[in-house]
């Protein structure tokens, strides 16, 4: 059981800490921080918290299987950010931002995932059974 808690807690480690840390730092080598520097600036912390919460939500979606979740996620902020999205410079930071996001979480996801599967507790198969979910055929 420490076992899964510390892989997990690695993984959300990694999906979140390090998932901010390298979209900032892919902000910072394009410009793009630069190039929305003139926009007024919301609350510190908030596009931090925006992009943990995606994360976690994008994460739980595939771990489910539940593709909707993606399209869902993608969708709202999207709607949120429409009006923005006519000024290039944001609609870039938006893009790049959005993509690095769902591309680290699919990639710290499935190295869960497959470490959970060889190597730990094997979770999501024992939660499927307990939940009486049968595993979904691909």
């Amino acid at each position: 059981m420490i076992h899964v808690i510390l892989y997990t807690g690695l993984a959300l480690f990694a999906l979140i800490w390090v998932g901010n840390e390298l979209c900032r730092g892919i902000f910072s080598l394009t410009g793009l921080k630069d190039s929305i520097a003139h926009l007024p600036t919301p609350v510190h912390s908030a596009g931090r918290w925006i992009g943990a919460l995606e994360r976690l939500i994008l994460a739980v979606g595939i771990v489910a299987q539940s593709w909707e979740i993606l399209a869902a996620v993608i969708a709202l902020k999207t709607v949120a950010r429409f009006k923005d999205m006519d000024e290039r410079a944001f609609a870039e930071y938006f893009l790049v931002g959005s993509l690095f996001s769902i591309f680290w979480t699919m990639l710290v996801t499935s190295t869960w995932l497959a470490y959970d599967h060889r190597v730990g507790g094997d979770v999501r198969h024992h939660a499927e059974q307990w939940m009486g979910i049968e595993a979904k055929k691909d």
